[in-house]
């Protein structure tokens, strides 16, 4: 079972039942076991309001959109061999392990890959302001709902529609851009899986002179 607000909500209704059953299966009740059972009921609700206060925060993400485009893979033929088989296998891992539904590596004014669900031509995406302002502060940058961004049109040559993004830097002047599928899809383990791979890929680039 995973563990999340709904788990808990489900273990601490069990735990309550069952202590109801064996109370009322008792034949004599002694103050210890009267203590006991009030002790149990206390400790059965505490797990059914955390489970509450878990389900409250966490984010419930939207459907899935019908995205606009075609699903490609394309990769800057002039990179070395050993960079692209590592760009391919980790947006491999990226769109099949998590809600991603297309990424682009763009480095140095050259977007080096697209895959996934992708608008327009190869090279028509070129980077605004959000995607600038990560590789500046060397930040993750995730827009939970793109709806609701003014800087939306920024993506529109990336992926059109698309309901959620992640803007990951690998260094001053390239970054990883991945969309989802649907609002609030990508989890903190996500971001911080994605967000260690941009470091491998920047050693990588260090090493290759990219």
């Amino acid at each position: 079972m995973e563990f999340n607000g709904k788990s808990l909500i489900l273990i601490g209704s069990i735990l309550f039942i069952f202590q109801i059953a064996n109370f009322i299966s008792i034949d004599i009740i002694t103050p210890e076991l009267e203590r006991a059972q009030v002790l149990a009921a206390i400790a059965s609700l505490i797990i059914i309001l955390i489970g509450f206060l878990f389900k409250q925060f966490e984010p419930l993400a939207g459907d899935k959109a019908e995205l606009k485009g075609e699903n490609k893979f394309h990769f800057d033929r002039n990179i070395p061999d050993d960079v692209i088989d590592e760009l391919a296998w980790g947006s491999e891992a990226i769109l099949t392990s998590t809600a991603a539904a297309a990424i682009l590596i763009h480095n140095d004014g050259v977007n080096i890959l697209r895959r996934g669900i992708t608008s327009g031509d190869d090279n028509e995406f070129k980077p605004g302001e959000t995607c600038l302002r990560s590789i500046k502060d060397m930040k993750l940058i995730s827009l939970a709902n793109t709806k609701f961004y003014p800087g939306r049109d920024e993506f529109f040559d990336f992926c059109a529609d698309i309901p959620s993004i992640l803007v990951v830097p690998i260094n001053n002047k390239a970054f990883i851009l991945i969309g989802g599928w649907s609002t609030k899809c990508f989890t903190k383990s996500d971001e911080k899986w994605i967000n260690n791979w941009s470091k491998k890929i920047n050693n990588i680039f260090s090493k290759n002179k990219i």
